[in-house]
């Protein structure tokens, strides 16, 4: 389930019939499937957002002792961003 979920995650188009069956043959039905899509896709997409807004985690949270054990720890770019601004007004022609 979390391989599919992974690569769910980093090649959507890529999901097959072929994922599905795996995941029947290994006790999930077809509700488990789509909850497993839906919970990815919403995780994903919170992490969109926060990542495209250069959101950044809280202090002093509990989560600073279990960063290092992230398997991905290294391999994303830090988030540089300024504040977010109001767009340009422009002039209606």
């Amino acid at each position: 389930m979390l391989e599919f979920a992974e690569f769910l995650t980093t090649t959507p188009a890529g999901v097959t019939q072929d994922w599905v069956d795996e995941l029947r043959g290994v006790g999930w039905d077809d509700d488990d499937v789509i909850d497993i899509v839906h919970v990815a896709a919403l995780f994903n997409y919170m992490c969109r957002v926060a990542d495209g807004l250069g959101v950044e985690l809280q202090p002093d949270r509990g989560w600073e002792d279990q960063a290092p054990e992230l398997s991905f720890q290294g391999e994303t770019a830090p988030k540089v961003f300024a504040t977010i601004t109001a767009a340009p007004e422009t002039t209606a022609a």
